[in-house]
């Protein structure tokens, strides 16, 4: 029998924010700012520790 993995749940990126500490370590403002471009409103888990890793490391001009 086929092993199928369940779809990730999606959040909306308020609730996200509001939990940044707890899921990511960070502060809100740091997941509003990676999120802010993405283009959509809700995000996995995964999506947005994506994101918010690659605002963190992103260069300041």
């Amino acid at each position: 029998m086929a092993n199928k993995k369940a779809p990730e749940a999606a959040y909306a990126r308020d609730e996200l924010i509001q939990h940044a500490d707890e899921l990511f370590r960070v502060r809100p403002e740091a997941v509003a700012g990676a999120l802010h471009s993405a283009g959509k409103n809700e995000f996995t888990v995964d999506e947005a520790k994506r994101l918010v890793g690659q605002f963190l490391k992103g260069k300041v001009l």
